[in-house]
């Protein structure tokens, strides 16, 4: 059996759209409790819908409950504090309605270190069973660091300084969505970027959704997939013994299935410390669907 993994690589050169000013640009970023799509949680995802040349643009942006602590070293990067999400909506309503706000017919998206937010989208989407929209996705740290020389790295901050760009603000999802779409404006003019074609021959490109994993999934995982998917289809609990075969068995309530380089995650809540926890399925054995609460 050949299963899916999160990774993201580049896409072929065909050309797709033509006229990079006739695309409807959607900038993006995401906020986190970390940086594991797989442990960690959204905490902010905003967009820019743009076209190149016009000063009009449309905005969406949400903070997100990650319904889990925000770790310090994370609100000092972004400023984003547990007392500030507390009342925010959740990732089962936020998500479904970004992924809406950009399902539109042509529209590119395209942030900086698009692989890291793609991620988290890809595993917020399995864990809430929702199709990803298929979209092109253009990187603009794979294209600062094809263009740009003569910077001391190609952060986002110091892509926009050097560039003479306007500054400020960073580390919040909105903000960073208008410096990428800042940014992929003075790329395309200081460097004659014109066509859809220019950008792909640039390697600048990802795809939304997964790519085939090239390996073998071990039968032993396939197994164990197919037994928490039927756990949670059938809303019950599964038990199993995680690094080693001495170890405590564990009792959990499986939320989702999700796959990361190639390695396949549980998502659960542990009865044990009465909390999500995340296990890797190659780490467990013994791997058993119980009856449900109450039977």
């Amino acid at each position: 059996m050949r299963l899916k993994t999160l990774d993201i690589g580049s896409v072929g050169t065909e050309d797709v759209f033509g006229n990079l000013a006739d695309i409807e640009f959607v900038a993006f970023d995401t906020e986190t409790t970390g940086l594991s799509p797989v442990s960690s949680r959204l905490v902010e995802i905003s967009g820019v819908k743009f076209k190149l040349g016009v000063d009009a643009a449309e905005v969406f942006s949400s903070l997100i409950n990650p319904q889990c602590y925000i770790p310090r070293e994370a609100t000092r990067v972004h400023g984003i504090t547990n007392e500030m999400v507390e009342s925010a909506p959740t990732v089962k309503e936020v998500v479904p309605n970004f992924f809406s706000w950009i399902n539109v017919r042509n529209t590119v998206l395209l942030a900086h270190n698009a692989s890291f937010d793609l991620g988290f989208l890809r595993v917020a989407a399995n864990a809430l069973q929702s199709p990803l929209p298929n979209k092109y996705v253009i990187d603009t740290l794979r294209l600062s660091r094809k263009l740009v020389s003569d910077v001391p790295n190609h952060q986002l901050a110091t892509i926009v300084r050097h560039l003479g760009l306007p500054s400020g603000g960073y580390h919040r999802a909105l903000a960073d969505s208008y410096h990428v779409r800042n940014l992929l404006a003075r790329l395309v003019e200081n460097y004659s970027l014109r066509y859809w074609q220019d950008i792909s021959d640039l390697n600048g490109l990802l795809r939304m959704r997964q790519e085939q994993h090239s390996g073998e999934t071990p039968v032993q995982v396939q197994n164990f997939v197919q037994v928490i998917n039927a756990a949670i289809s059938e809303n019950r609990p599964v038990s199993f013994r995680y690094n080693g075969l001495r170890s405590r068995a564990r009792r959990v309530k499986p939320q989702a299935v999700v796959e990361n380089k190639g390695n396949f995650y549980l998502t659960a809540f542990c009865y044990h410390f009465e909390a999500e926890r995340t296990f890797r399925l190659d780490k467990m054995s013994e791997v058993k669907l119980m009856a449900a609460a109450g039977r």
